[in-house]
């Protein structure tokens, strides 16, 4: 089973995201965010697998995110 972490700004999006990987039993959701500090700090105190990760967020957006953890990943 695959850890993911849900990183969307949008809270219906981020609901429906929710919603449709509980139904797959390949993924456990351990975590949300709405803003790209709180994704960096979910994915540190979480270790997730994979990420759903919005582009545009509030603060730093997915890409800063991506560039942050590809140059020292969270484990």
């Amino acid at each position: 089973m695959k850890r993911l972490c849900i990183i969307e700004d949008q809270t219906a999006i981020r609901e429906m995201s929710l919603e449709i990987l509980r139904l797959d039993a390949n993924y456990q959701v351990v975590g949300e965010a709405g803003n790209g500090q709180s994704a960096i700090t979910l994915c540190l105190e979480t270790n997730p697998d994979v990420c759903l990760l919005d582009a545009k967020l509030p603060g730093l957006n997915g890409v800063d995110i991506l560039r942050r953890f590809s140059k020292k990943p969270p484990r």
